[in-house]
């Protein structure tokens, strides 16, 4: 067990400095994770997380925006901020070395970060927000899209708020916004590369939008494409990973990869090339269960998908890959 300790510090207010604060010097304002409480004319507050990946700083940038909107405007509804990993963000990391990821923390568990964690969402519970909104960077080539975690009306409702298309998923369960979304309508905001204008600015009329919103009308308010994530790539830690035309390594994955992301693959389609016998590329379902074969096939040493599939957030950087996953496999859904 652990013996460190995180403090969640309480704030009425945004501090005046952050306007001037990069992400790198997120403890000058920030010294540790962060609650801040900030009244609107409803009361049931607008619930909004940033820096669970020290290296998406869309949040913040989200933050500074909202507060010079603030010096003309009365929130029209209570806002309830969790500022998370600053000592990440302070380097530059999706994660401390050695610690846990903060958006993988959500299901309980032993470390300090867990402990802080579970806080937390005690805060979000007692405060019985209007819905929840936990914001993203990506690290591949994608579109901005949200991330929904149960199929109610308003959960959707929010999705198209947002975005023309949508990702339904509960994997990892450890995940922020699927313990948000036991607590009221809650997405994944994932507000494309870091520092893109196009995501900052998307990030922020939604926010706006969802401070605006007084009803649920039980439907979305555009229409939006949905699709359920039914496998997680995963490669084990010791493979060597290569790319086209880039040295020999367990498994070879294409150059172009992360351009299939939001594009279906037709069945039959090659997905990587491998120079052994074993394959270190395994899918798993939300329960974590191994159900490769539901989705690759071996032919020779190319690995082939079973079926039509459209991937998410693929990505070329290794770093990711290693940290999180290689992506994911969806298939659309009927709303």
């Amino acid at each position: 067990m652990d013996t460190l300790e995180f403090r969640l510090d309480r704030y009425d207010a945004l501090p005046g400095a952050l306007a001037r604060t990069s992400v790198r010097d997120i403890r000058s304002v920030f010294p540790e994770s962060a609650l801040i409480s900030l009244k609107g004319r409803r009361d049931d507050p607008l619930f909004v997380s940033i820096l669970l990946h020290g290296n998406e700083p869309v949040g913040l940038d989200v933050l500074k925006r909202l507060q010079a909107w603030m010096l003309n405007h009365p929130l029209p509804r209570s806002l309830l901020i969790f500022v998370g990993n600053v000592r990440a963000a302070e380097a530059g990391q999706r994660m401390v070395e050695g610690r846990p990821d903060y958006n993988r923390l959500w299901d309980g568990g032993e470390s300090p970060e867990h402990d802080l964690a579970a806080r937390v969402l005690d805060e979000v519970r007692a405060a019985k927000p209007f819905a929840a909104i936990d914001l993203h960077n990506n690290t591949g080539s994608n579109p901005i899209y949200p991330c929904v975690h149960e199929t109610r009306p308003e959960d959707l409702q929010m999705a198209s708020l947002f975005a023309p298309a949508a990702m339904l998923t509960r994997n990892p369960p450890s995940m922020m916004g699927y313990a948000l979304s036991k607590i009221c309508p809650a997405i994944t905001a994932e507000c494309g590369r870091a520092t893109e204008e196009a995501g900052i600015m998307r990030a922020f009329d939604f926010v706006l939008d969802m401070l605006h919103l007084d009803h649920w009308r039980g439907a979305p308010d555009r229409d939006v494409s949905l699709y359920e994530v039914t496998g997680r790539l995963e490669i084990s830690p010791e493979a060597q990973i290569s790319f086209e035309h880039d040295g020999v390594g367990d498994i070879e994955l294409p150059a172009n990869l992360e351009k299939w992301n939001f594009f279906e693959r037709p069945q039959g389609s090659i997905f990587a090339r491998l120079s052994g016998e074993q394959s270190p590329l395994r899918v798993v379902n939300d329960h974590g269960l191994d159900v490769t074969p539901q989705f690759l096939t071996r032919d020779d040493d190319r690995l082939c998908l079973t079926r039509d599939f459209t991937p998410a957030m693929l990505t070329t950087n290794e770093t990711a890959i290693r940290a999180d996953c290689l992506g994911y496999l969806m298939e659309k859904r009927s709303v």
